[in-house]
């Protein structure tokens, strides 16, 4: 185990308003343009967390080099980017949480953000520039079973952290299942904020690896926590009319 930042030099941040936590693996070259994106914007309610997965590749020394921006990060093994993301909720003191990739960067209007954030029991999400064009789109309950809300434009609180944890099983989209069980639950609220936060590119963790326990539960988790209307309307699209009419009258 190897860590560092400026906590571990005596600099402790113990209120910030928010901590951006980046997981990586061998992300020495597009690690150091999250960073810079991240001392732009930098300021006592911000808080930065670094886990890395035990890189071979010049990752740590990027860490080391930029102490004065990172208040704490930890290379060790780990199970995967969920995994990572979960251990690095244990050493963040934020309210709210925002989770970047190594190759993503936050855009200017993230600071205005801030102080849109006011209820703890309500997920905060603004717009992020999605393979190459900003991506507006205010969700609702049918539209989240055609995408997910970009896990770069949210800012969880707190208090989904003390109730809910990824589901390592999920390895690609345990966000997805995060979020869908979120949206399900009466404590929280899902509000969008029309602020341009970060922006990712083409070619992420998502989009060249598979999650086939996430896609045989896809069915079964729009059924459980989305509307029933929302959930035959999907049907429809995906399996047509008297596919969905053969389930809805087997009630499955």
């Amino acid at each position: 185990m190897q860590q560092g930042g400026l906590r571990i030099n005596g600099i402790i941040n113990k209120q910030p308003l928010v901590t951006i936590i980046s997981v990586t693996y061998n992300a020495a070259q597009t690690l150091p343009h999250l960073i810079k994106s991240i001392s732009d914007h930098k300021t006592d309610d911000i808080e930065f967390i670094v886990i890395d997965g035990n890189s071979n590749d010049s990752t740590i020394n990027v860490l080391r080099e930029n102490e004065a921006i990172v208040d704490y990060w930890l290379s060790e093994p780990d199970n995967g980017i969920y995994d990572a993301m979960n251990k690095a909720l244990n050493y963040s003191n934020g309210q709210w949480f925002v989770f970047l990739g190594a190759d993503d960067t936050l855009q200017d209007d993230f600071i205005k953000m801030l102080p849109m954030l006011k209820d703890p029991n309500t997920v905060y999400y603004g717009n992020v520039i999605f393979y190459g064009n900003p991506f507006f789109k205010v969700y609702d309950d049918y539209y989240l079973t055609k995408l997910n809300i970009c896990h770069q434009a949210i800012f969880y609180p707190k208090a989904v952290f003390e109730k809910y944890k990824y589901d390592l099983q999920y390895k690609v989209y345990a966000d997805y299942h995060l979020n869908l069980r979120c949206w399900h639950d009466q404590q929280f609220k899902f509000e969008h904020v029309d602020f341009l936060v970060a922006s990712f590119p083409e070619g992420g963790f998502s989009s060249y690896t598979k999650d086939p326990i996430f896609e045989k539960d896809r069915d079964m988790l729009f059924k459980k926590y989305l509307k029933r209307a929302s959930y035959y309307r999907y049907l429809n699209r995906t399996i047509g009319f008297w596919g969905m009419f053969k389930r809805f009258v087997q009630n499955k």
